[in-house]
């Protein structure tokens, strides 16, 4: 078997340039991937027993900023139907009000037309007690 030294030194640094390629493209190469979204309200909030959103509900705030737009998401139990109101810093407006985004969630996509400390009332469409969870994401710079 005839060997040659060269060539071999030659077809290893190619084969190590295509697989560094080939690394850098499937992890996105050296730049960093930012987050797409900043979390502004991460919160669980208990919900009465019996109590329907004609009823009442649980006040929380946010603080949110002019042209910003939030995604508003409450997630309950598999058996509850989380629903929620968006109001404006001075709680004298209705802003929104959410719909469902499948089994046991409620969403919202809003742009604020108002910055300060916004108002969420967070109820249970049927009277559903326990926990739901809030969250409000606005998208990263």
């Amino acid at each position: 078997m005839t060997f040659f030294p060269g060539r071999q030194r030659s077809a290893r640094a190619i084969f190590a340039v295509t697989l560094a390629a080939l690394c850098l493209t499937s992890c996105g190469g050296s730049e960093s991937t930012a987050p797409v979204t900043v979390t502004v309200l991460d919160v669980t909030v208990p919900l009465v027993q019996g109590v329907t959103c004609d009823q009442g509900g649980v006040g929380i705030e946010f603080t949110g900023e002019t042209g910003k737009t939030v995604t508003i998401l409450a997630t309950g139990a598999s058996n509850q139907t989380p629903r929620f109101y968006l109001y404006n810093p001075s709680y004298g407006t209705l802003l929104g009000a959410s719909s469902a985004y499948g089994a046991n969630r409620a969403r919202l996509i809003f742009a604020l037309t108002e910055s300060g400390v916004h108002h969420l009332t967070v109820c249970e469409a049927n009277g559903v007690g326990g926990s739901v969870r809030v969250t409000v994401t606005v998208p990263a710079l």
